[in-house]
């Protein structure tokens, strides 16, 4: 319904979608001294064809003109707006946790301080909740654009790889894909309220949308929606910039990190598993699941093993974890071969 300019209401009732404008739609985001793209994002969340129920906005300590931006806007949205003010600093997954504890609607959608989104991701959203109406989570691809907004000629999806798994992005498939690299960024979900319960608390160490997805698709399933539903903007000062890494740039990090951070998976992964096992979902995690679970769990430990070991140890080690094939499931194959060498 392209160029409609009546009421959500009228809208809704043209089309016939009842069931739809049930639904409740909070926007979730948080800020951070983001005052050079905020005004940006915050016309493109107020320009939708289908506006949100409310928007929820935790900001994590700003020094920069965030707070009279968002001031400004809360004054003359034409929706409600609640703005939070952290006392202390709570990083984006805490801030996260924060904001999205804080929506009230049936359905949270993810929004970063930076992106712009295209006039139709809350309708595009909301269709794939009521095509799936048992999935935890939705997302979509996006346009990559730089600082200034300028298309860099390549979508989210391809960047990360993610299209070729397209195919296999269901059932048990999905949460082996996730186990070995998380492709699925906060700024492009969206995720069911009555979720909440199983995702809180976060655990210290994970970011919120991998610890998301990964309890979505063990317990139930995540929606891909192929359409570029927002421009994601690409630029130095953000926390994730979900590019492709050479082997060297993956290399380098893998060796600072040290023999200290692949215990902190194994403990940060361990949380996982009793998340998964706690009952507070209304459904169980599948058998088939529960063992990728496991399996990845090992693999793990093994990895975190094989790093406190040095000379031959290390090398045998490494070559009977290669024999299992978990580095091929669960890790970046040779990459992760060559870097626990």
């Amino acid at each position: 319904m392209r160029g409609f300019c009546g009421s959500w209401k009228e809208w809704t009732e043209l089309r016939g979608h009842q069931s739809m404008s049930s639904l409740r739609i909070s926007v979730a985001m948080c800020t951070y001294n983001g005052s050079r793209y905020l005004q940006e994002q915050l016309k493109s969340i107020a320009s939708q064809t289908r506006p949100p129920d409310e928007l929820v906005i935790c900001d994590d300590g700003s020094a920069d003109d965030t707070v009279s931006v968002l001031t400004a806007f809360a004054a003359k949205a034409l929706f409600p707006v609640r703005v939070f003010w952290n006392v202390e600093r709570l990083g984006p997954a805490k801030n996260f946790e924060r904001a999205i504890g804080l929506c009230t609607g049936d359905v949270v959608i993810l929004a970063d301080q930076d992106d712009l989104w295209n006039p139709q991701k809350v309708v595009k959203l909301l269709e794939a909740f009521e095509l799936h109406p048992d999935a935890v989570y939705a997302f979509s691809d996006a346009e990559m654009v730089d600082q200034e907004g300028a298309p860099l000629g390549e979508k989210l999806w391809d960047a990360i790889a993610f299209r070729q798994k397209l195919g296999r992005f269901s059932g048990p498939g999905q949460l082996e894909i996730l186990l070995k690299q998380n492709l699925v960024t906060g700024a492009a979900m969206a995720v069911r309220a009555s979720f909440k319960e199983v995702i809180f608390p976060i655990p210290s160490g994970w970011m919120h949308d991998y610890w998301i997805v990964l309890l979505g698709s063990a317990l139930g399933y995540g929606v891909p929606i192929p359409e570029a539903l927002f421009r994601y903007r690409r630029h130095a000062t953000q926390v994730c910039g979900w590019r492709k890494k050479t082997f060297l740039q993956v290399s380098k990090t893998s060796l600072a990190a040290g023999q200290e951070d692949s215990w902190r998976k194994v403990d940060h992964f361990q949380k996982l598993q009793e998340r998964v096992k706690s009952g507070r979902s209304s459904t169980q995690c599948p058998p088939e699941r529960l063992r990728l679970l496991e399996q990845k769990e090992i693999h793990l430990l093994k990895r975190a093993r094989t790093r406190s070991s040095t000379g031959l140890s290390r090398i045998v080690k490494v070559l009977g974890e290669a024999a299992t094939g978990r580095y091929q499931r669960y890790s970046n194959s040779w990459y992760s071969i060559v870097r626990d060498l």
